[in-house]
């Protein structure tokens, strides 16, 4: 869980920053939040809190800037449970966009849309790096403090 929602804030602050995607894949709006079903196919079998196997990684040729920009977003990230980041994807205008007209517990393999019109809330800090997320944090958690 941990995983997508980490490439899913990968692929928004991407955006954020360039004005691109990061990746091609298609993120749906699931009941849990943001899911690259690729990636969910491939590591469904594992339990929580447990490390991919190292047979399971794929070694990629990512470029320095792709590099920081992982690193980046890890250390906004990275010390937030799959259940903290499910919360924060929720509050999230692209998650929500994508869910309306739907029950929550409701499945649905619409895509989230990421773009200028939904990503307002995200802001960049003063040194133009992705702001630490706190445990707890709701709406406009992405602005600067």
């Amino acid at each position: 869980m941990k995983l997508q929602k980490l490439l899913y804030y990968s692929q928004v602050w991407f955006f954020i920053k360039k004005n691109d995607k990061l990746f091609q894949d298609k993120i749906q709006a699931w009941i849990y939040g943001p899911v690259i079903y690729d990636v969910w196919n491939n590591f469904k079998y594992m339990k929580r809190s447990v490390l991919i196997p190292y047979n399971r990684a794929i070694n990629l040729d990512f470029t320095d800037e792709i590099i920081f920009h992982l690193q980046d977003v890890w250390n906004a990230y990275g010390h937030l449970s799959g259940a903290d980041l499910v919360d924060l994807t929720h509050s999230d205008l692209p998650w929500k966009n994508s869910r309306k007209g739907l029950l929550n517990d409701q499945p649905s393999d619409n895509e989230v849309l990421i773009d200028k019109d939904t990503l307002s809330d995200f802001v960049l800090d003063s040194s133009n790096k992705i702001p630490v997320i706190n445990r707890g944090n709701s709406l406009g958690h992405y602005s600067n403090f």
